[in-house]
């Protein structure tokens, strides 16, 4: 369906409505996008990475996390959905784990990925579970594009060694600040 590589987010905003299927994984392959691009979107807190949300249809959720140095995920699934990850700046650390359930929850730590700029990675719950860190020495942001909006998702309370069921919230919505605490400097 794209015959072109994906060079902006107004391109990539034009584009993902025409989408389905096998078209999520070419318009990922295929993007070539720069930090200034999404800066009008960007919104960073010191306490936690934050979730900005671009686009959201029934067919699919893309948003840009934004990272301080040294925050992560928790480790977690995505609720039965696809996600590709589009490292925009930075440098992240992607840890991948084997979960077993039975006769308890046991996580298996089972492969180590560094996220490279323009570079991608693809996750959904088949592959296990996975955390990401921001392991550069300045901010980071990731493009996460889910065929499917995820509106919960299973996250692994390494206290009680229990999965748990949490409901997935944005930061911000297109463009515009939802809670307080955060800013947009760059």
């Amino acid at each position: 369906m794209v015959s072109e590589k994906i060079q902006s987010l107004d391109q990539l905003l034009e584009v993902l409505p025409q989408c389905s299927g096998s078209d999520y994984v070419d318009i990922a392959k295929d993007m070539e996008l720069n930090a200034e691009d999404l800066l009008p979107y960007a919104f960073w807190s010191k306490e936690f990475y934050t979730r900005n949300c671009l686009a959201r249809t029934d067919d699919y959720e893309l948003l840009l996390l934004c990272w301080e140095p040294g925050q992560e995920t928790p480790v977690h699934g995505h609720g039965g959905q696809e996600c590709w990850v589009y490292l925009v700046q930075g440098l992240i650390e992607e840890f991948r784990y084997d979960l077993e359930e039975e006769p308890a929850i046991q996580l298996n730590n089972k492969q180590r990925v560094l996220l490279r700029e323009s570079k991608l990675s693809y996750m959904n719950d088949d592959m296990g579970l996975h955390s990401l860190k921001n392991i550069s020495e300045g901010r980071a942001m990731t493009l996460h594009l889910y065929m499917n909006p995820i509106d919960k998702c299973r996250i692994y309370d390494p206290a009680i060694k229990e999965l748990n069921w949490l409901k997935t919230e944005y930061h911000s919505y297109k463009g515009k600040a939802l809670i307080d605490g955060m800013n947009k400097s760059t």
